[in-house]
């Protein structure tokens, strides 16, 4: 502190390198130094200029601040010294400049207050580095409360000390109250809690890290979340883990979808060609032209099926299109008509009712109505009490040509068709004014039209039988195999390859159903070709109970994959669809030399057969 009882030498002062002026008791200013004049930008008059030399004056909040208004003028007021006060001085050039001010009171010997020095003390970079500070500090709160991420600081024990509105939301939190000063431990599903904490160490070890994990909120809702955290000293010192996790529930659920839509697609793309396969070997033709015939038939019909899927994105098709597509020559010529109320069909009925108009109506365009002129036919449909689906076919003004008419690969695969695939029935009748024809489709392959909503329906009860026969070759030895395929052409071929092989063929069996039927009421079964999607479901269930008694396996599959367990080649082999000549026939004498398996670790005990099938889940049709 200056001495009191005597004014400064201003010698000293000057050599100063901070601001430095006097005034006397009545505030006028009767020196300042060269530091000071900088400082205000300008040179005060000497015993006019009151307080502060300064141009002009403003408090740190910018409003104007009177000279006598100054720290200087407090400290001559009161004679008192006034420590650290603020303002800021304006130059004439309109430069502002933020300062602290140090007034201290000049006493005479006789310690009579005579006037008054202020140092001065230019603080801009101190506030230019608060403002910027205070701008950053508002940018990061404005990130923190409105980012959509979760955005949290976790403590080393695990406490939740801090976390932004988004993150409150995710766990189904109100306010921060809520979650705040808990254990963040609790809001981890237990699968993903020790991988959690061991990542939460590593990150107060000082490691950064990215990882993924699912959160239970208060609600118990579960979420998905991508998690970037880097380590944050706390002010006690501990280090925390600061981490910014965004929600990718969607996005993963998105992926999921992606994926099963991929398989599905190569499935069902691999599907069509082992059915367009078999078509071709099935079909018989006196001379290459009549074969070429049905064949192109066959597969446009497959091809018109696949072309209405693909325009309702695979959701279904209406029974109308389906009609007027397989029909469109003769409804064109007005040999056909055709009607009924509103239907629409499961994706897995499409093709195969396509393929079943399609041989109706090849039959009678060869030998029935549509065969001659005058010749009529019409196609009604209507929905049955309980939710079935009957096509009535009829035919008149055509040849009387009685039931050979539809004896030979186009009836059967009607049969095996609208029987194992769609779990319905045919009726013929085989009128003098032409075929009548009544198919019935079981309800669970009609969607809901007009907004109704979905009827359960039981399963349907008709099951194919037991089928027994041995072809022309002795390679199968009369071995039992038995067929579960959806796709009625694929099974057909499998049933006359096998046959023709010399093996007894059980089934085919087209649904897990009845699949399982069979199994349990069959007593020998030496091996079995399995389709691994039936409608839907998969046929593992029937998979577990062939193994348990030994049964040899063959997986015939348009999916890349089957499920875990399934993938080693001493429990089952795997064949990809479309199947390759002979390849079947290779595979089986391969595994008919071997001796029957024993009971699989994976497999389901006998006695627990009829509690297995209780279980089993509706069929899914789409």
């Amino acid at each position: 502190m200056l001495d009191p009882r005597a004014e400064p030498d201003h010698a000293v002062l000057d050599a100063l390198g901070v601001a430095v002026y006097i005034t006397d008791i009545a505030g006028r200013i009767s020196y300042f130094n060269e530091a000071a004049a900088e400082l205000w930008g300008c040179r005060p008059v000497l015993g006019d200029a009151r307080f502060c030399g300064s141009w002009r004056l403003y408090w740190p909040d910018g409003a104007p601040m009177r000279h006598d208004e100054c720290p200087m003028a407090v400290a001559v007021r009161e004679a008192r010294a006034v420590h650290g006060g603020e303002a800021v001085a304006e130059r004439p050039d309109g430069t502002r400049v933020p300062f602290a001010a140090y007034p201290t009171p000049l006493r005479d010997a006789a310690g009579t207050t005579i006037g008054a020095l202020n140092v001065l003390v230019d603080i801009s970079g101190r506030v230019a580095t608060e403002a910027a500070l205070a701008d950053s500090e508002a940018r990061l709160r404005a990130v923190f409360e409105t980012t959509p991420e979760c955005i949290k600081v976790v403590a080393p024990d695990g406490t939740l000390l801090r976390m932004n509105p988004a993150g409150i939301g995710m766990i189904e939190a109100e306010v921060p109250g809520d979650i705040e000063g808990r254990s963040v431990f609790d809001l981890i599903a237990p699968e993903d809690l020790a991988a959690w904490q061991a990542q939460h160490a590593r990150i107060c070890a000082g490691e950064a890290l990215r990882w993924e994990f699912t959160i239970v909120g208060l609600c118990g809702a579960r979420r998905r979340m991508e998690a970037h955290a880097a380590p944050l000293r706390l002010p006690d010192g501990r280090t925390a883990q600061l981490a910014i996790a965004r929600d990718v529930t969607a996005q993963r659920e998105a992926e999921q979808r992606q994926s099963r839509l991929a398989a599905e697609v190569d499935h069902r793309a691999k599907n069509v060609l082992a059915v367009a396969l078999s078509v071709i070997r099935l079909t018989r033709a006196e001379d290459p032209r009549r074969f070429a015939e049905a064949v192109e038939g066959r597969i446009a019909a497959l091809a018109h099926a696949h072309t209405l899927l693909a325009e309702e994105r695979w959701v279904g098709a209406e029974l109308r299109s389906v009609a007027e597509t397989e029909l469109a020559p003769y409804l064109a010529s007005n040999g056909a008509e055709s009607g009924g109320p509103p239907v629409l069909l499961a994706p897995g009925a499409v093709q195969p009712v396509s393929m079943v108009l399609h041989e109706l109506a090849t039959n009678a365009a060869k030998f029935g109505a549509l065969s001659c002129p005058g010749g009529h036919l019409e196609l009604s449909w209507t929905v049955l009490p309980g939710g079935a689906l009957r096509l009535t076919w009829e035919e008149s003004g055509g040849p009387r040509v009685g039931s050979v008419g539809m004896t030979g690969f186009g009836s059967k695969l009607i049969d095996a068709t609208i029987g194992s695939q769609l779990g319905g029935t045919v009726t013929r009748d085989w009128r003098p004014e032409g075929l009548r024809c009544e198919v019935v489709i079981a309800a669970q392959w009609l969607l809901p039209t007009d907004g109704a909503e979905p009827v359960e329906f039981p399963e349907p009860s008709g099951t194919r039988a037991e089928t027994q026969g041995r072809g022309g070759g002795t390679r199968g030895n009369g071995a039992r195999v038995l067929v579960i395929e959806d796709e009625s052409v694929v099974a057909m071929e499998f049933e006359a390859t096998l046959r023709r092989l010399g093996y007894e063929v059980i089934g085919p069996a087209g649904t897990l159903h009845e699949a399982l039927r069979l199994i349990e009421g069959t007593e020998r079964i030496d091996a079995a070709v399995l389709d691994v999607n039936l409608a839907g479901n998969p046929s593992y269930p029937a998979a577990d109970l062939l193994a348990a008694r030994g049964v040899r396996l063959i997986f015939a599959t348009g999916y890349g994959e089957v499920a875990e367990g399934w993938r080693d080649g001493s429990r089952a082999r795997v064949l990809r669809k479309p199947l390759a000549p002979g390849e079947l026939d290779t595979v089986l004498r391969q595994i008919m030399a071997r001796p029957p398996a024993g009971l699989s670790p994976f497999s389901i005990p006998a006695a627990g057969h009829a509690a297995h099938r209780a279980a089993i889940p509706a069929l899914d049709p789409k």
